[in-house]
């Protein structure tokens, strides 16, 4: 049998506990973890961050930490980070107690340098800077450069996104199947999570599975706007899809096995108006530079957005490499253009975590206007914003 498994178009066949069931369901099937939970089922914790964090850069008026647009923030086995600085194109490293250490990479389009830095990834210390051609940087812990890989290709497919880091050097890399002109009304655009080798050559397919869809809008195939689609996360030791317009998630060893399923009986709320329009103002404000007369215009079509009447069930996924996984509530900002201070949740977000065997095992409460984008066993690494939408790197600590 091929190591290609093929999920349903928009639903994954999953278990469903009774309603009115508040257990946890975690059954073995064929070999898979199979965990599902009525809507009012809760975990048996909830997770806190400490009052203080352990790590706090930014905000203030030293050049080696004024960020702009970062883009990931990773921390190192002796307690210091690293941090994707999109502004500058650059991979910043600082000690543990906040000292500037030294920047890789720069703008440009050769060994070591970034078009535009849009996600740092790591294997220990080693870290790996990718641009927007999903081209990637690889550095070692001294900030030397050890190969840089061109992008992904796989034939009849397009839009190759590097998503993260396997065994033996190998990248997890997210194409879209089929050409543009392929799309058509009513259509499920398809994608296909890959695996490359460790030159970033060989593309081998783990899972395909809905990507967005079309829909007719006055006779022209469109996507919807807070639509539900394709929610993914990588590990060192496999990778967790789902589409968000219900929470239902399969994970894959890096072969393709199906190793569980985890899905939550979770209502899902209609799209406001409010909705609408932190969309609306993100595409102007992605497009400030733009000449008066073109402003204009772009300020009737946004006007004219096609958006879902329904919203997703939820928003984003992080998978740490011993298994467990992290699954946020929707967030209107997630994926849109735009300042990301913006976009950043304004109230607190809870997100569930599930253990390795599908166990859901907390809750864990993140605060306003922050974004994480590391989880380890006893920290949440990522970006906060003030009042004036400074960014500022904070690593918490993580209280269980």
């Amino acid at each position: 049998m091929s190591s290609l498994r093929r999920l349903s178009v928009l639903v994954v066949a999953i278990a469903c506990a009774s309603p009115s069931d508040n257990r946890q369901q975690v059954v073995d099937s064929a070999g898979v973890r199979v965990a599902s939970y009525s809507a009012s089922a809760t975990p048996p914790s909830t997770w806190q961050l400490a009052a203080d964090p352990l790590l706090q850069l930014g905000g203030d008026d030293d050049p080696a930490t004024i960020f702009s647009a970062i883009r990931g923030v990773a921390r190192l086995s002796d307690g210091g980070v690293a941090v994707a600085v999109g502004g500058s194109n650059e991979i910043r490293i600082y000690s543990r107690d906040g000292a500037f250490v030294r920047a890789v990479g720069r703008t440009g389009s050769g060994p070591g340098e970034f078009k535009r830095l849009t996600r740092l990834l790591r294997i220990g210390d080693t870290l790996v800077g990718v641009d927007g051609d999903s081209r990637a940087h690889v550095f070692d812990p001294a900030g030397v450069l050890v190969r840089s890989l061109r992008p992904a290709r796989r034939a009849e497919s397009r839009n190759p996104r590097r998503l993260g880091v396997g065994e033996a050097g190998s990248s997890y890399v997210l194409v879209i199947d089929g050409a543009p002109q392929a799309e058509a009304e009513g259509q499920v655009i398809m994608q296909t999570l890959t695996r490359s080798d460790a030159a970033g050559d060989s593309l081998l397919p783990i899972v395909t599975f809905p990507g967005y869809r079309t829909h007719p809008i006055n006779g022209t195939p469109a996507r919807l706007l807070l639509d539900g689609e394709a929610v993914t996360a990588t590990a060192m030791g496999g990778v967790c899809v789902g589409y968000s317009d219900r929470f239902e998630i399969s994970c894959y060893d890096p072969t393709g096995r199906i190793t569980r399923r985890v899905s939550r009986d979770l209502a899902r709320r209609e799209v406001t108006e409010a909705d609408r329009q932190i969309v609306r103002q993100a595409y102007l404000a992605a497009n400030t530079d733009a000449p008066p007369p073109v402003r204009q215009q772009m300020e009737r079509m946004v006007l004219a957005l096609p958006f879902a009447t329904t919203a997703p069930a939820l928003s984003r996924m992080m998978l740490r490499d011993d298994g467990e996984l992290w699954v946020s509530p929707f967030q209107v900002g997630v994926g849109l253009p735009g300042p990301a201070a913006s976009l950043a949740p304004t109230a607190a977000q809870t997100w569930n975590v599930f253990a390795p065997d599908g166990r859901w095992i907390a809750n864990v409460s993140l605060p306003p206007r922050f974004e994480p984008y590391e989880i380890g066993s006893d920290y949440v690494a990522g970006v906060q914003f003030d009042d004036d939408d400074v960014e500022r790197v904070v690593v918490w600590r993580l209280v269980k």
